[in-house]
Formats: C-alpha cells, structure tokens, sequence
C-alpha cells in the first residue's frame, strides 16, 4: 500500500511544471497615481507581446534613497510555459496596487515596462485631507 501511494505521488510530482518567473509587461499605456483613504492606489494599463500571460501586477521597488522624489515600479506578468501555443497578438493587461503611502518627499510614480516608463504625479483625491 505505502509502495502504490510512493509510486503515485512519484508520477504528481514529475508532472507538476514550475511557474514562469514574471517579467516586464511589453508597453504600458496608461496609468494613474492617487491617494485614497490613506493609502497609495496605483493603476496600470498595457499590453503584453502574445497571448498566454496571466496575473498582472505592479511591484514597487524599495526607496533607492531617503530624499527620492520618485517611486519606482515594475509592471509585471507571468510569461506563457515555454513551448505553449499561444496567440500572437498585442494583448491588453492591466493591474491595480494599494499600498502604504510613501514617504513624504515622493511626489510621482514611474512605471517600467519592457519598451517604455512611464511618470506620473501622484494625485490626492480632494476628500482626503
């Protein structure tokens, strides 16, 4: 019996593939930075170069240095298994963060794909004070 369960979870285990690590989006065609009830909420909208992405998202970066005006910020997807069948088309993506706010200095977000960043200034919304 232990034998049959060993040999099956032998088989799982040589069939499960390991995720793709993310990678840049391929354009990023839009995006917004905000404040919004005490949090920094940043919007995202692109593209990735095929079909067969999944999960989009925006990781920020730690702050480079104290003083930094800027908050760097990569637009991110997982990439399709190697070998899928997928379409080859432009795809749009889009992808939405809420997260602490900044520090007090950092006044505008930049958004990095694979062929273009994008700045923007963070907004507060007029309800917040």
């Amino acid at each position: 019996m232990r034998a049959a369960f060993a040999l099956i979870l032998a088989a799982l285990a040589a069939g499960v593939s390991v995720a793709a690590p993310a990678k840049l989006v391929y354009r990023i065609d839009q995006a917004t930075a905000r404040i919004e009830h005490h949090r920094l909420v940043i919007t995202a909208t692109g593209a990735v170069s095929t079909g067969g992405w999944a999960n989009p998202r925006l990781r920020l970066h730690d702050a480079s240095a104290p003083e930094a005006s800027t908050l760097a910020v990569d637009f991110l997807a997982t990439p399709p298994h190697r070998g899928a069948t997928v379409a080859q088309v432009i795809v749009p993506v889009n992808a939405r963060v809420a997260a602490r706010l900044p520090h007090y200095g950092v006044v505008q977000v930049k958004i990095a794909s694979q062929t273009n960043n994008v700045i923007v200034p963070i907004a507060r919304l007029s309800g917040n004070r």
